[in-house]
């Protein structure tokens, strides 16, 4: 029906433009039509509205739930790393540990073994060192007896060992005679017993220095204790095994929660990918019931020629829907155009298209 020219347009309450309607059975159609066509433009208006708000829900939830995967990867990660670096450095490392405390403590026994073996040894030394000293003492008292005077002097040409050695000419002119002259094997004879007399006393400190260093040594070796560390190791190998386990455990369950969230997340996009699919298909039907409220409120037919009706109302013998064909062929093309291959330039490729 043609608009009145006459009479701006104006919306009623189902949203469709007041026009001049013409009180005939093609208008009544229409109307009826237009009717049911304005509810259901109604009805597509809420529902476009609500696809929306539910998108719009959806990518909030969606956005939370990105955040909470990407914060519960980034925490699985910080303790998988650590779990794969510090974790496993610390059992590896108290594995070596425990080796190299086992060899100590071998290495610390079989010392210990030898130290007290020396100290028996330096202990049983010290009783011979007494009995060189006795014996030296035994030469001394020996060669400073009066009664034994006239043989050490036989021996060494002297008296007394511990006084200055008197000249030949002297000893001769002191006593008016000749002294016969000493061998050559006895001209150090005194010289010999006097070491033999002082050399034991010096060697008796020295003993008695090595006894007492050799059961201070075995003393700093006791009080050392290294198998102490044996302890110490079993404590730190417990430690190590209840910190790899905690943090192993800490692992499965972020890995467990780093896969509930990438589910949760998975969900998420499917259903705002379904709220988007549904909100522009809400919109297309919105736009689709307000073109046809458009159309049917105030239906402009230029296709249709009423230029040959006459005066009188009759019409004439020319037809009218001429132009209405031809719009509905290009409607068509429009349609080929858009959903399907558009032929090809070549003869041979058009035959096959076709």
């Amino acid at each position: 029906m043609a608009q009145n020219k006459n009479n701006p347009q104006q919306t009623d309450d189902n949203g469709c433009n007041d026009c001049d309607e013409k009180d005939n059975i093609t208008q009544q159609i229409i109307t009826a039509e237009r009717d049911g066509v304005c509810k259901l433009f109604v009805d597509s208006s809420g529902e476009m509205t609500k696809q929306e708000e539910k998108f719009d829900q959806e990518h909030d939830l969606y956005n939370q739930r990105k955040c909470f995967y990407i914060n519960t990867e980034d925490n699985y990660r910080r303790y998988r790393n650590l779990d794969i670096t510090v974790g496993t450095e610390l059992v590896q490392t108290n594995e070596l540990v425990k080796g190299n405390v086992t060899n100590l403590s071998s290495w610390n026994k079989a010392l210990s073994k030898n130290l007290k073996d020396i100290a028996a040894k330096v202990k049983e030394a010290k009783t011979k060192f007494a009995d060189l000293r006795k014996a030296s003492n035994d030469l001394k008292n020996c060669m400073d007896d009066s009664c034994n005077k006239p043989q050490l002097k036989a021996l060494t040409g002297r008296v007394d060992c511990n006084k200055p050695e008197e000249t030949r000419e002297g000893r001769e002119g002191k006593e008016g005679r000749d002294e016969p002259k000493l061998p050559e094997a006895c001209k150090d004879a005194c010289a010999i017993l006097n070491d033999l007399v002082c050399i034991p006393q010096g060697l008796s400190s020295d003993i008695d220095s090595i006894f007492k260093s050799a059961f201070e040594v075995v003393g700093i070796q006791v009080f050392s204790n290294i198998d102490t560390l044996t302890g110490l190791q079993t404590d730190l190998d417990k430690f190590s095994a209840d910190f790899k386990t905690h943090i192993a455990g800490v692992v499965t369950k972020r890995e467990t929660d780093l896969k509930d969230q990438q589910k949760e997340l998975v969900k998420s996009v499917q259903e705002i990918t379904k709220a988007a699919m549904n909100r522009n298909s809400a919109r297309s039907n919105f736009q689709g019931y307000q073109d046809a409220v458009d159309f049917l409120c105030c239906p402009e037919c230029d296709c249709v020629k009423t230029e040959n009706r006459t005066d009188d109302g009759c019409d004439s013998c020319k037809p009218r829907l001429e132009q209405c064909e031809h719009d509905i062929c290009n409607i068509c093309k429009e349609v080929q155009v858009t959903f399907c291959c558009p032929p090809e330039s070549n003869d041979n490729n058009g035959a096959q298209g076709k």
